[in-house]
């Protein structure tokens, strides 16, 4: 097997050892270039990236391609035009290999093309500028999801190790610390574990100056199942379980999620890996949806409950909790692993509506997020349809709600309102308030669009807006906050769309687990608004905060939306330039 190595110093390795590569830097960065690239690229493409400033340009690209299938072995590699990444079997590619947790040894360190230059070239280094970005996002995903499945596995000291290099990689976001300290309660360490969520909370709280989550400490404390005479822990796990549930549905997560623990420490205690898995199930999901900045700890609830599901065949239950984790991924902008977990899901699901509707509304969020708009419309109508012969009234109702973003991007504006009535009918008949803000707002975007009069949709918001607060929900209160802004723009009310719009960025980046993608759009729209209330400073620092975090994101859509906004932004400044200087008006 061959390796290409372009984490750190670009090389190739065969079974362990290094033998000799592509000569230069233009050769690194055109193997680069396209193994990376998810679509062919075009000769001419590459040749304005990296070969215009030669004497021949097109035959210097002919030359570094036949220097890459000389050195690799490949001979049937990059052929025709456009090309592809294809680099046929016995070939490996490092990056590839570490996003989906595959690691031989330890993770792999270094960045993307460490010390490779390319001179004259502004359009790949912006390329390269943004893969770096989506590459370091890639490789932490990697890691996180080895440290997930060795947790599953029960292989704690590995786990642990794993960890660590997620936290030394990515020292000042939460997760990994919570990943870290789950590692070492799972191999018993307590005493070390309570340490770490010390020292983790102080340096976060020191380098950042905001107050950790109680995600930290919650990782640190063990499950236990409650001691009561002449109750079997069967029963209590069964009776916790059955509390746990209700008190969730009842808006009561706290309670719940401790109740759920207990359920599955009573029914560990039992040796029922059935009812076990059944309990670590319930508890994934509700510290995923219903306690805030628990997603991580909810993920390595769901991985034990895969683990448990699998051992005693429970497909269903295996299959809900790959969608939960596909979902926690989706939200953090994980591409590939969110991949994996949907497609494990949907083969577990076989021809079940229930599991089909749900791994299809994760999955037409994920279409969305990536840019794929139509094809996210034809999932959230397959999901739709599946909720509503299950009988799932919440699925559907959620299918319908997240979908109208979709129809909204798309400009199919009439269906978004049928989409946004129906979805709220079913919420006012389910007595589901705690999903109203989220498509309220989105509703909200849909009438300006069609015309609506603003004072009346930002009468509306303002209930909308109030009850996001109260249910504590960051992406509701960001989601609904941007409406506002919208809404007050469209009045010509510029200094409260600037409150707005900094209330909206304020509440959805409060959250350590709140939905990327609604980050992404609140500063897309403080970037073009920006642009139209004349500040272009601003409107370049919210693109330059959206490039980073829709390459991290694989937000494809927004990131050629934020780059629209730079280049708005430096024909301003040459303008003014010229002006200074008395040229043309």
């Amino acid at each position: 097997m061959l390796t290409v190595r372009l984490l750190g110093r670009p090389r190739l390795e065969r079974e362990g050892v290094p033998v000799a590569g592509p000569r230069g830097h233009k050769s690194w960065a055109l193997l680069a270039r396209l193994v990376r690239s998810s679509d062919p690229v075009s000769r001419q493409t590459l040749v304005d990236e990296l070969f215009s400033q030669a004497d021949d340009p097109m035959g210097a690209l002919r030359w570094t391609l036949a220097e890459l299938r000389r050195r690799l072995g490949a001979p049937e590699a990059f052929q025709g035009d456009p090309l592809t990444g294809d680099l046929g079997p016995g070939i490996e590619v490092d990056v590839t290999v570490a996003a989906l947790g595959r690691f031989a040894g330890p993770p792999p360190d270094g960045r993307f093309l460490e010390r490779v230059e390319v001179r004259d070239s502004a359009t790949f280094d912006t390329w390269l500028l943004v893969e770096r970005e989506r590459v370091d996002a890639e490789i932490i995903s990697g890691i996180r999801e080895a440290t997930l499945r060795a947790l599953a596995r029960g292989e704690a000291e590995s786990a642990i190790d794993l960890a660590r290099v997620m936290v030394a990689r990515d020292p000042l976001e939460e997760g990994p610390h919570v990943l870290l300290i789950s590692a070492l309660a799972a191999a018993g360490m307590r005493d070390a574990a309570v340490r770490q969520a010390e020292s983790s909370e102080a340096m976060l709280r020191r380098e950042l100056g905001v107050e950790p989550t109680g995600a930290l400490k919650d990782a640190a404390t063990p499950r236990q199942a409650p001691a009561r005479a002449g109750v079997s822990p069967l029963a209590t796990a069964k009776a916790l379980l059955a509390s746990g549930i209700d008190a969730v549905s009842a808006g009561v997560a706290s309670e719940g999620t401790a109740r759920l623990r207990a359920a599955a420490a009573a029914a560990e205690q039992a040796g029922d890996r059935a009812l076990m898995a059944q309990c670590l199930l319930e508890l994934g999901t509700a510290l995923v949806h219903g306690e805030h900045n628990h997603d991580d700890e909810g993920s390595v609830v769901l991985g034990s409950a895969i683990a448990a599901a699998s051992d005693v065949g429970l497909d269903a239950v295996a299959s809900q909790a790959l969608a939960e984790l596909a979902y926690v991924d989706v939200l953090s902008g994980r591409r590939v692993t969110a991949a994996i977990h949907c497609e494990w899901s949907r083969e577990l699901a076989g021809d079940d509506p229930m599991l089909l509707a749900h791994v299809a509304s994760i999955e037409a969020t994920d279409l969305h997020d990536r840019g794929h708009l139509a094809a996210a419309r034809e999932r959230y109508g397959e999901s739709i349809g599946n909720a509503r012969t299950a009988g799932e009234a919440r699925r559907e109702a959620w299918a319908l709600g997240v979908g109208v973003r979709t129809l909204y991007w798309l400009g199919d504006l009439t269906e978004a309102r049928s989409w946004v009535d129906r979805s709220l009918a079913i919420i006012e008949r389910e007595r589901w308030s705690a999903f109203r803000p989220w498509v309220e707002a989105w509703g909200a975007h849909v009438d300006l669009a069609l015309g609506a009069d603003p004072h009346e949709v930002i009468t509306r918001l303002e209930s909308t807006f109030a009850l996001a607060c109260e249910l504590n929900d960051a992406c509701w209160q960001g989601m609904s906050a941007k409406a506002m802004t919208l809404a007050h723009h469209a009045l010509g009310e510029s200094d409260a769309a600037r409150d707005w719009i900094l209330t909206a960025a304020a509440a959805c980046s409060r959250e350590t687990d709140a939905y990327d993608w609604v980050r992404a759009d609140v500063a897309l729209a403080h970037a073009e608004l920006a642009l139209a209330w004349g500040e272009p400073d601003v409107a370049e620092a919210r693109a330059e905060d959206l490039r980073v975090l829709a390459a991290r994101c694989g937000f494809v859509d927004m990131l050629d939306r934020a780059a629209a906004v730079l280049e708005k932004v430096a024909g301003a400044d040459v303008t003014d330039a010229t002006l200074s200087r008395g040229g043309p008006r």
